[in-house]
């Protein structure tokens, strides 16, 4: 072989390898999408279950004569169910972090007297919200772990500027 062409196989195989690279993050980055509009479904429906369970545990608190204080009462009107569909918003970090206020208050408040923690409807409402939350938790760490693959490959050194041609934005943690 001559030497212009062993230049030119050199540069065939630099650029064939990065155009894999290239190709290779692209489909990470299209399969960590799709991932992650599951995940914006299935978080939106458990955060949807989570504020019906607590309103269910106020009608329950009511309906017993517990006094619950009305500032639990203008969090839960304040929440708008429909931000929790995208993960990214900041009303739904804003509603998340409302739930989950609620979730400790209420709790709290249910078990605050031996009357109200013997209450077979009230035990069963608590119950639900405690396993609705240990379920949120497990997929919140799936979704985080996601979006720590995602971040790390839209990051990827020899095809991080693809990030910026598509514009892409790295996603945040769920905390």
């Amino acid at each position: 072989m001559e030497a212009w062409e062993i230049t030119l196989l050199v540069i065939g195989i630099v650029f064939g390898t990065a155009l894999l690279f290239i190709a290779v993050d692209v489909f990470f980055i299209l399969m960590f999408n799709k991932i992650f509009k599951k995940h914006n479904a299935a978080l939106g429906l458990m955060l949807h279950v989570k504020y019906d369970n607590m309103k269910k545990l106020i009608d329950c608190l009511n309906k017993n004569k517990v006094d619950v204080p009305y500032r639990y009462i203008e969090v839960i009107n304040r929440i708008q169910t429909e931000s929790f569909m995208n993960q990214e918003l900041p009303s739904c970090l804003e509603a998340r972090n409302d739930l989950t206020y609620l979730r400790n208050e209420l709790v709290l408040l249910t078990n605050s007297t031996e009357n109200l923690s013997k209450n077979l409807e009230l035990k069963r409402a608590k119950d639900a919200i405690i396993e609705m939350d240990a379920n949120y938790r497990t997929l919140v760490a799936m979704y985080n772990a996601d979006v720590l693959g995602y971040n790390y490959w839209i990051n990827f050194l020899p095809t991080k500027y693809i990030k910026y041609i598509f514009k892409l934005k790295e996603k945040q943690i769920i905390s």
